[in-house]
């Protein structure tokens, strides 16, 4: 993440297999049945802080420091118990590259190179591009009275040395030594250095360097704290350059302000029972920090990583997040589960975050997900998060005109929703605030939009399409008439049944009451009156028919 960025990242452990925790939350949400096809459903999510929220909260700390605090307040407050002390400076192996084709290396002054046989080899200024074959030119000739230098495969891994100038990655430049480690046709690329000179890589990249130097402070022992403390000797690295540990850039990340808070705390870790404690952290807690059990139960309970107040999280822009508006459809294939999902249960952990997702599928089968899992594949900021539903439900899709039809209206974990109401591209209208469930009566003139919405969240609509009143009545051996409310824009067409079919016999013209009359020589047999639809109404008809007896008493 650049120097300076306000989108702060933190350090993760692996997921673990099993989330431990105590069902607090219970059905938030009932798909409706497959044979109610006039209804639809939403869920929404909405949820608090960036991060798994163990340990320091950056923002929070950012809070506290412009409160007066300072950074050995902030850690005491968010690491209870632990104690200030100092390490050494062991060298950090960080992986700044992995599976890569070609590695562009470099300094701009003479560099030395070492290989798995221990012995050195000088390698002038330059840049170069190695593969997995580790080939540098190290040895030279003469031919034709010039010098000409031949390549060299090393053996794995490759250590540069630059003595005067950084070393070059890719164009970005580290402090240390860069390792190329032949890994399966690809190379890993490893910066190894020294402590405190790792510390300056990571701090601005984890926290806007122009934050107030007490929270720069207090991130700088955090960061240093939990690189002593993931430190693994026996691997070919120790720490991932991004959020799977800690974020660093190398030289990109210094600046003169994260530099000082660096300085300013040099070789300080937290302890904890002579122990440099494991001092995660994450960008933004939502007011309360997380019990490491929440993620990692098979920790156990860890003393300094239990839930503390977090007060000046409100400053974060990520301290509240959502909704986010999922279909039942859309859930199950976001989390790969298929088909639809019927309703959905969320077992809380430690502090108040789901620890799992149980889901009951439309289909009669059941999932059980990680919440960390859940909030992965549907790119949610944290694992404190609630869901809730808005559904609509709609007793007939069709209605003729002047009958009504009922709404069931449902909202569950979202507040107060309103139904409204709108024709064709009009406005939105309200109709009723619904809380919790209602059933609503209405009758709408024309065809209708109806939606559940509460703010920010649009909501599940329906439509209920209005079909004109149709009557229809011999006047005369030779005249059709009848009325049609309300009065259509649409065209009217009279058809009479014949052999091999429906023929057109008349287009009648209505008038500003409904009211129609058309000639037409009647004789026995089927008559319909069709009314095509428009933006306003659906299509109508209605049938007639003559008997020889009903001509009869037409003369």
């Amino acid at each position: 993440m650049a120097a300076g960025s306000e989108e702060l990242r933190y350090p993760a452990a692996p997921l673990q297999r099993k989330i431990g925790g105590i069902v607090l939350a219970g059905l938030l949400f009932a798909a409706v049945a497959a044979g109610q096809s006039r209804a639809a459903s939403e869920l929404v999510l909405t949820g608090r802080g960036w991060g798994h929220g163990i340990g320091l909260s950056q923002w929070g700390a950012y809070g506290y420091a412009l409160h007066g605090w300072d950074y050995k307040r902030i850690l005491a407050h968010y690491y209870p118990g632990t104690k200030l002390g100092t390490t050494g400076e062991p060298r950090v192996r960080v992986l700044v590259g992995e599976d890569v084709t070609v590695a562009t290396v470099g300094c701009a002054s003479g560099m030395r190179v070492s290989d798995a046989t221990g012995v050195w080899w000088p390698l002038r200024a330059g840049t170069y591009g190695v593969s997995s074959s580790l080939v540098l030119p190290l040895t030279h000739a003469r031919r034709h009275h010039r010098t000409v230098w031949l390549g060299r495969a090393l053996r794995s891994p490759a250590v540069l040395e630059c003595a005067l100038n950084p070393l070059t990655f890719d164009g970005r430049g580290y402090h240390g030594k860069l390792v190329l480690r032949a890994d399966g046709g690809k190379l890993q690329v490893i910066d190894a250095l020294p402590l405190d000179t790792y510390v300056r890589g990571v701090v601005a990249a984890e926290m806007p360097h122009r934050w107030s130097l007490a929270a720069l402070q207090a991130q700088a022992v955090a960061a240093r704290s939990y690189a002593v403390a993931t430190l693994h000797p026996s691997a070919p690295f120790d720490e991932y350059a991004d959020q799977r540990s800690q974020m660093f850039l190398g030289l990109a990340a210094e600046t003169p302000r994260s530099d000082q808070a660096v300085m300013s705390t040099l070789g300080q870790v937290l302890t904890y029972g002579g122990s440099v404690a494991l001092a995660y952290y994450s960008a933004s807690s939502g007011g309360r920090t997380a019990d490491v059990r929440d993620l990692w139960p098979s920790m156990g309970p860890v003393p300094y990583l239990r839930p503390v107040p977090d007060p000046y999280d409100g400053l974060s822009p990520h301290h509240l997040w959502g909704p986010i508006v999922l279909t039942p459809e859309r859930l199950a294939s976001e989390l790969g589960v298929g088909g639809s999902v019927a309703a959905v249960r969320l077992e809380k952990s430690f502090s108040g975050r789901v620890g799992a997702v149980d889901l009951s599928l439309a289909s009669g089968g059941s999932v059980r997900l990680p919440a960390r899992q859940v909030a992965a594949r549907l790119g949610l900021r944290s694992t404190w998060f609630s869901v809730g539903e808005l559904s609509l439900d709609v007793s007939r899709g069709r209605v003729l005109f002047g009958g009504g039809v009922h709404l069931v209206a449902r909202s569950s974990g979202v507040g107060r929703a309103v139904l409204q109401k709108r024709v064709g591209a009009g406005p939105w209208l309200p109709v009723r605030t619904v809380g919790g469930g209602a059933t609503v009566t209405v009758e709408p003139r024309v065809t209708t939009q109806y939606r559940l919405s509460v703010p920010g969240v649009a909501g599940p609509e329906l439509a209920v399409a209005v079909a004109p009143s149709v009557t229809v009545k011999p006047l005369g051996p030779s005249l059709l008439g009848g009325r049609i409310l309300p009065r259509p824009t649409a065209p009217v067409t009279v058809l009479r049944y014949e052999p091999g079919g429906w023929r057109v016999v008349a287009h009648p013209l209505v008038g500003p009451d409904g009211a129609f009359r058309t000639p037409v020589r009647l004789r026995a047999g089927g008559y319909r009156v069709v009314v095509g639809g428009d933006s306003r109404l659906a299509p109508a008809q209605a049938s007639l028919t003559v008997t020889k007896r009903l001509l009869a008493s037409l003369h």
